[in-house]
């Protein structure tokens, strides 16, 4: 007998085929758990589907409108464990499981919790039973979202102004027309048909809008899709010549566009629809870096005018934020760029001796800013609607002479200081004024849903500067005349140089005013405009 078995314990035959069939025993257990594990985690994504609608359902109908979509969601045996009413705070800062309030009386927010029981087939020889409960919890938020810009209105588009500011802005000639500049002001166009049309122009069809305009984008690419989505012949046909001509330059629209609650947004429907007319488009993905110098080399034909040269200088003022915000916070600021301007213009005269006059005009414009305050949903309300707190634009202006090297420094004081205005032989008249543009106190601006529904803009003035600019300088403005070098009491050129100011202010007024409002700022005003309002608008947050 022991002679038998140390002959099988030396036979090593068939010990692969025993090692092949463990091997398939354990391939066959592990195969099996692999189907009730990919089984659970479907059911689990399922139920956290199910779970998501329930709570939009129940911020809008509470509990009742919940299990209604629990029966009538297609799947079997869920169950509603808890529910909860309350507040959700929308703050990054605090933790994502504190942003909840239960029983908060500002109420607009819901939280459950469901169960399922899900049945096993392979894995129940493992532990014992026959199905497993797996649960799905979900919060899901109301809010009223409003979506509001500043500055965005535009002045009369005349002469060769709108073409001279853009071509500047670009870095290269335009060659728009004053019927193409026109129609680009008058034509609105849908913010998210342009990024739709933008999305398939850079093959990222589906992409969140979010996440697309957080790209570097070239320029050329949101021009082209411009005149995709939201233009029309003619029109289109001059927005993709402009494109042709760009510079090989980026933007992110992010920068310009604060997108707020719909940057996870895929797609236009249930979306707010965000109108701005093209050629605000254009001046904003155009607009170079902050604290830029833009040199306008303008010929404009206006009568008294003889030259006219223009610095203008845009910086990001208290803080750098878009234009455009779509926002349910009532602590968002949307402000205009910080702003310089320096205009010369010489003014023809028919004094023999006295060539012309020199206008030295410089501004300089803090940012007007306007702060969404209250959004009013409540349908008997006679406040119903947006309401913006608005700071128009202040500032000084002065007719003097400056260094035009700190224009582009903020931070640097321009050295007004009293201007040349003319220059003969042996004689030299120099003038100076300054005035303060006030109004630092916000006002209260309301629109009501018609009024959005209008496009309406409305204007917000300081109530401090009544007349124009150059006007209100000009009869301010003391002159002090020289001879060799001399100071001398006063000169037959005198009384002509005043009233040539008089007389010439009121061109050198429209002029500015054109200009900076082509550029999104008004003098001692702020345009603001609510484009969107949504009430009761649910998502879920957590």
């Amino acid at each position: 007998m022991s002679r038998r078995w140390r002959a099988l314990h030396r036979d090593q035959r068939g010990g692969v085929s025993i090692l092949l069939a463990g091997s398939l025993m354990i391939m066959a257990g592990t195969a099996s758990l692999a189907v009730d594990m990919g089984s659970l985690y479907l059911a689990k994504r399922q139920l956290q589907g199910v779970a998501d609608a329930a709570a939009l359902a129940a911020t809008n109908g509470g509990r009742p409108a919940a299990d209604t979509l629990l029966t009538h969601s297609g799947v079997a045996g869920v169950r509603l464990l808890t529910i909860e009413d309350g507040h959700y705070l929308r703050d990054p800062a605090l933790a994502s499981t504190q942003r909840f309030l239960p029983g908060d009386p500002r109420a607009g927010a819901s939280r459950l919790e469901v169960e399922r029981r899900v049945p096993l087939f392979f894995a129940k020889l493992l532990v014992g039973r026959d199905s497993i409960d797996i649960r799905a919890r979900a919060t899901a938020a109301r809010s009223d979202m409003a979506a509001f810009s500043i500055g965005t209105g535009l002045a009369r588009l005349e002469g060769g102004l709108p073409n001279a500011l853009l071509s500047a802005l670009a870095g290269t000639e335009l060659n728009l027309s004053v019927m193409d500049a026109q129609g680009l002001a008058s034509l609105n166009v849908d913010l998210l048909g342009v990024a739709d049309a933008l999305r398939l122009r850079t093959g990222r069809d589906g992409e969140p809008y979010g996440a697309l305009f957080d790209r570097a984008i070239p320029i050329a690419d949101i021009v082209g899709a411009l005149a995709d989505g939201g233009a029309h012949s003619p029109l289109s046909a001059t927005l993709r010549n402009m494109a042709l001509r760009l510079p090989n330059r980026t933007v992110r629209l992010s920068d310009i566009i604060d997108l707020g609650p719909i940057r996870s947004g895929a797609n236009r429907d249930q979306q707010p629809e965000l109108l701005l007319d093209a050629f605000t488009v254009l001046r904003m993905v155009l607009s170079p870096p902050s604290r830029t110098a833009v040199p306008l080399n303008l010929s404009l034909n206006v009568p008294g005018l003889t030259s006219t040269r223009l610095m203008l200088v845009t910086g990001t003022g208290q803080a750098s934020t878009p234009l455009l915000t779509i926002t349910a916070a009532r602590d968002m600021v949307v402000r205009t760029a910080q702003t310089r301007l320096y205009l010369e213009t010489h003014v023809a005269t028919a004094v023999q001796g006295l060539l012309s006059v020199r206008i030295p005009l410089y501004i300089e414009l803090a940012s007007a800013e306007a702060r969404l305050s209250a959004i009013d949903c409540a349908s008997a309300s006679p406040s119903r609607g947006v309401a913006l707190q608005v700071t128009p634009s202040v500032g000084t202006a002065a007719l003097a002479d400056i260094d035009e090297g700190a224009l582009t420094d903020f931070g640097a004081n321009a050295n007004p200081r009293p201007a040349a205005l003319v220059q003969t032989v042996g004689t030299k008249i120099s003038g100076h004024a300054t005035i303060a543009l006030g109004g630092t106190q916000a006002q209260t601006v309301h629109f009501t849903p018609a009024e959005i529904a209008a496009r309406e803009a409305k204007t917000v003035a300081t109530q401090d500067v009544t007349q124009g600019v150059a006007a209100s300088l000009a009869r301010q403005t003391q002159l002090q005349v020289s001879l060799l070098g001399l100071n001398i009491g006063t000169s037959p050129l005198v009384p002509v140089v005043g009233t040539l100011l008089g007389t010439t202010a009121p061109l050198i007024d429209d002029l500015v005013n054109s200009v900076t409002a082509l550029v999104g700022v008004r003098i001692g005003t702020a345009q603001v405009r609510v484009h969107q309002m949504r009430c009761g608008i649910a998502s879920v947050v957590a």
